[in-house]
């Protein structure tokens, strides 16, 4: 059994942020409009216990994450991902709650990044 990938320290918003400069803001706003939907269809697969639509979901949401810089979230994301498809579905909650904890800092910082242009 491999272990578990570690947790991140950081992400890396702030090094895609500089190197693409305003390509980086559009991407953080199609981001944030992109990851509300998402995020929604995750609490209704959770809701609904569709599990191949939590998986789906959480992964189209960790590549849209990582692509982003926002590697702390995709982590969590692959997580979920990862619990679903060897059959821990007992870890959906604790890793969606971590999931949505996440999602509002990316968005608190990718609006204040975001706003300063």
């Amino acid at each position: 059994m491999m272990p578990a990938p570690s947790l991140p320290d950081t992400d890396e918003l702030d090094t895609l942020h500089s190197l693409l400069g305003e390509e980086f803001t559009d991407i953080a706003r199609l981001f944030l409009s992109d990851s509300v939907t998402r995020l929604h269809a995750l609490e209704h697969a959770q809701q609904t216990d569709d599990h191949a639509t939590l998986a789906k979901i959480s992964h189209i949401l960790c590549g849209s994450a990582a692509t982003l810089g926002a590697t702390v979230l995709a982590h969590h994301c692959r997580a979920l991902e990862t619990a679903l498809k060897h059959g821990h579905i007992m870890q959906t909650s604790t890793l969606l709650m971590a999931i949505k904890e996440e999602h509002q800092h990316v968005v608190s910082r990718l609006e204040k990044m975001i706003h300063r242009h």
